[in-house]
Parts: C-alpha cells; structure tokens; sequence
C-alpha cells in the first residue's frame, strides 16, 4: 500500500513536469519564465528525494534545471541561438526521463536536505 502511494505520488509530480518544459520551451515574458523556472526547480528537488541516492539521476536532475534555466535567462540577451537552447533543452529532459526510469524509489520518507541546496548549483 505504501509502495503505491509512493508511485502515485512520483508519477504526479512527474506529470508537472512536462508542461512547465513545454512552456518555458515555448517562451513568454520574462516574469512568467522566472516564475515557471522557480517552480520547475521544486519539483524536480521534491522527486529527487523521492528516490535513493543516485549520482546519474542528480546529474541528469541538474542538467534538465540548468537547461530550462539557460533559456529563460537568455530571453533578452540571445547570447546563443535558440534553436540549440532548445535542443539542448530537449536532451536533458531524455536523459532525465531514462534516468528516472531506472532510479529505484526511497522506501523512507523525503529527508535529503542537501539536495534542495546542492543539486541545483551549477545552474
């Protein structure tokens, strides 16, 4: 029963996940990306704790933040052409979603703090 709850619990925050790339993907102001980019970053740090530790899944959980993040911080400057952001965007969100895939679910209860503040550094 636990084990059940804790799959559903995974597969919804999975499920906000999706729309919040596509919307960042798609573009917007600046406050409404900033916005999608603060709670795409809660998210991922809530499903990260839902599983055991694992250096691929937090990799592939940084990548898919800082990609999402070099987009929205690029709306105004164009720095690099979006159509690489994108892709690169595109990529880390597979990755992530194999990763996800094979991570084995955390029987106990989320308690990583350190990931609520280190996962998310290099973006």
């Amino acid at each position: 029963m636990a084990e059940t709850r804790s799959t559903d619990t995974i597969e919804e925050k999975l499920a906000l996940i999706s729309p919040m790339l596509k919307a960042i993907d798609f573009g917007g102001d600046q406050p409404y990306l900033r916005e999608l980019q603060t709670v795409l970053r809660q998210h991922l740090a809530g499903i990260v704790v839902l599983f055991e530790r694992d250096p691929g899944l937090d990799a592939a959980t940084a990548d898919l933040y800082a990609a999402a993040a070099a987009i929205v911080q690029d709306t105004t400057a164009a720095s690099q052409p979006l159509a690489r952001k994108r892709r690169l965007l595109k990529e880390a969100q597979a990755r992530f979603q194999e990763r996800i895939a094979t991570a084995r679910p955390n029987g106990r209860r989320a308690g990583a703090a350190w990931q609520q503040s280190e996962l998310f550094l290099a973006a």
